[in-house]
């Protein structure tokens, strides 16, 4: 009995031995593993690269961003300089519009007129390579941003790759991997510091991600602002065309000679107060003839009578070169000679005068009281009685000097756009769209 109870004492100790010899051999082939867990980690936690790769985002200084930036800034500047500049030349001609109209002030104001369209397409150029920079520079942010969370993806992946293996080992391993029991409690906070961790990376990459969404609205939003500052620029550039020529114009007509000039004032005068009387009197009679066929049209809404939507000249614009005799009771629209008008609402023609090289104009007239006159016509295509409707096209614009339908004095080619209620005329930008 004490032999037997003797050899289970040496069986017990043996297999004791034979375990604790396991699992320190178990313990000195993980070792390693272990601590390239723990430097691993460390790395993660304290943001620093977990291998000899260079951070992506590196490669986009931000120095290449300031320098646009400052770019942006000294643009700005020279545009705030162009505006004051620009307040100097409008004070000057509110000056001008208070004086006789006279040839010499007429032409000084014609020269502060090109002024101020020269200085707006200086400021839009300089907007535009404004926005170029801007451009460049958004474009920049979204590699930097879109680099800033490959970094953070590349980060979460090693996280997850790091919390598998953590999970695949058992309190004994983690407590056989470490050179103390301090270090294995020292790991123990380790894992609860990564959950901390990649909950503060995953909460940064959807930061990350709504900071690029926001840069790509914002990189859509200046490309297409730029689209617009270039058919800005390309209508400045035509307006200074137009000015040169009404100068060219006003030159040719006068002759340099006051009394030539006072003698044109007179003539255009003239003609204008005849297509006003003339208009005025064949309106009355042929709303009181077509009050029925008018009361059967709809609610008149307007549409633009030329494709390009540009006001030139003002309604009673006090810049108006004949302002010393009669007002600009219309609005000048840019369109270049030939350029097809269509009727702005249906309606009757009252009138379509074909006065050759004098003031040719079309008249029609419409329910609620309005009435439109499309003036400089060099062909008409609609007679006296017709019915047209809304959108159809009349005839073609006029206007170049010398030419059918321009009148005693054009400046250029344009439309003359009138609106008339109840025969007095309105301005017509409260019934355009």
């Amino acid at each position: 009995m004490k032999l037997q109870i003797k050899q289970f004492k040496f069986f017990i100790n043996k297999t004791i031995f034979l375990m604790i010899f396991l699992l320190l051999c178990f313990s000195f082939a993980l070792m390693p593993i272990g601590v390239n867990f723990f430097v691993f980690s460390e790395e993660l936690l304290t943001n620093k690269p977990t291998n000899n790769k260079p951070i992506t985002d590196t490669k986009y200084k931000s120095e290449e961003i300031l320098t646009i930036e400052k770019q942006i800034k000294d643009k700005a500047d020279r545009i705030k300089d162009l505006e004051m500049q620009n307040e100097n030349y409008k004070r000057n001609i509110e000056i001008k519009k208070m004086e006789q109209v006279t040839l010499s002030g007429e032409l000084e104001m014609l020269g502060t007129k090109i002024s101020v369209v020269q200085n707006a397409l200086e400021r839009t150029q300089l907007r535009i390579k404004q926005v170029n920079l801007e451009v460049q520079g958004a474009e920049l942010k979204i590699l930097r941003q879109g680099a800033k969370i490959e970094n953070q993806k590349e980060k979460i992946a090693e996280f997850i790759r790091l919390i598998y293996h953590l999970d695949q080992q058992t309190p004994l391993e983690i407590l056989l991997l470490n050179n103390s029991i301090s270090d294995y409690f020292n790991q123990v906070k380790f894992v609860k510091k990564i959950e901390y961790q990649i909950q503060g990376i995953l909460d940064e990459f959807q930061v990350n991600k709504q900071i690029l969404k926001e840069e790509k609205k914002n990189l859509e939003d200046q490309r297409l602002k730029l689209e617009n500052l270039k058919k800005e620029h390309k209508e400045e550039g035509l307006a200074l065309e137009e000015q040169e020529k009404t100068k060219e114009v006003f030159l040719e007509r006068t002759k340099k000679s006051e009394s030539r000039f006072q003698a044109l004032l007179l003539a255009v005068k003239e003609e204008t107060e005849e297509a006003n009387g003339e208009i005025v009197s064949l309106e009355k009679k042929l709303r009181e003839k077509l009050s029925k066929e008018l009361a059967r049209e709809k609610e008149t809404i307007f549409i633009w009578p030329v494709f390009r939507n540009v006001i030139t000249c003002k309604f009673q614009d006090p810049t108006y070169l004949f302002r010393k005799y009669f007002s600009h009771n219309a609005i000048d629209i840019r369109a270049s000679q030939g350029t097809s008008i269509t009727a702005v609402a249906s309606g009757y023609v009252g009138r379509a005068k074909n006065a050759g090289l004098g003031y040719s104009y079309i008249l029609i007239i419409h329910n609620n009281g309005l009435s439109t006159v499309y003036g400089h016509t060099s062909r008409i295509y609609v007679k006296e009685g017709d019915y047209v409707n809304q959108g159809q096209i009349i005839g073609l614009s006029g206007g170049m000097p010398g030419t059918p339908g321009a009148g005693q004095f054009s400046t250029g080619s344009h439309l003359h756009f009138e609106v008339r209620l109840d025969g007095n005329p309105v301005n017509p930008e409260k019934y355009l769209p």
